[in-house]
């Protein structure tokens, strides 16, 4: 029996088009090939290398010959995204409608008690748990939280959860929700399944890695 299709991940534009033009349409025909080799399309970047590195490792695929990567400096490249000081429990409760006080602070419940672990200000409206010192391909770096949320006008979003083994899974059976970059947006707590919530946020935790955009 043929193996069912396993697809690119979201790429830039003109990294889509690279593979598309090199006849690379399934992440299993990347697997085995140098990174030199795909580093060299037009339209793959470091970056884009990057995200591809991780679908593969996800898919229990790699690249071979990896490229040698930028080392951390300890630098951050991020100025506008910093652990910052402030009592989250007291920002959340001077939120200005009912609905974001409550939503935040059941979320502050869920996550203090999935981490186990003291909740910080990122800048000036993000609720953050743990702390991740990133290092881009292309040599950007950087420190963000591990999950975190931010009860917004909007919406509530949710940082971290996305991208891990098994999240896609959970995702399906959460209830209404749409995704971004690194970000989940769920409109009201009351709409999704708690227990599926309180999974994600536990898998993405001991995955170890969030990213916060």
């Amino acid at each position: 029996m043929n193996e069912s299709p396993l697809p690119l991940p979201r790429l830039s534009a003109p990294a889509g088009r690279a593979l598309a033009a090199a006849g690379i349409t399934d992440l299993r025909q990347l697997d085995g090939m140098p990174e030199e080799d795909v580093l060299a399309l037009h339209g793959i970047g470091p970056s884009q290398l990057g995200v591809l590195r991780d679908a593969l490792t996800a898919a229990g695929l790699a690249f071979t010959d990896p490229v040698a990567r930028p080392r951390a400096t300890g630098r951050s490249d991020n100025t506008a995204h910093v652990a910052a000081p402030g009592s989250p429990r007291e920002w959340i409760e001077g939120l200005p409608t009912a609905r974001r006080v409550d939503d935040g602070l059941r979320l502050l419940e869920l996550f203090d008690d999935v981490t186990d672990e003291p909740a910080v200000m990122w800048g000036p409206s993000i609720v953050g748990y743990g702390h991740h010192h990133y290092v881009y391909d292309s040599g950007r770096e950087g420190d963000t939280l591990r999950v975190g949320f931010s009860p917004r006008a909007s919406a509530l979003t949710l940082y971290g959860l996305l991208g891990t083994p098994g999240a896609e899974a959970l995702l399906a059976r959460l209830g209404p929700h749409r995704t971004g970059t690194g970000c989940l947006y769920v409109s009201s707590l009351a709409r999704v399944d708690q227990q599926v919530l309180r999974d994600l946020v536990a898998l993405a935790w001991e995955h170890g890695r969030g990213d916060a955009r």
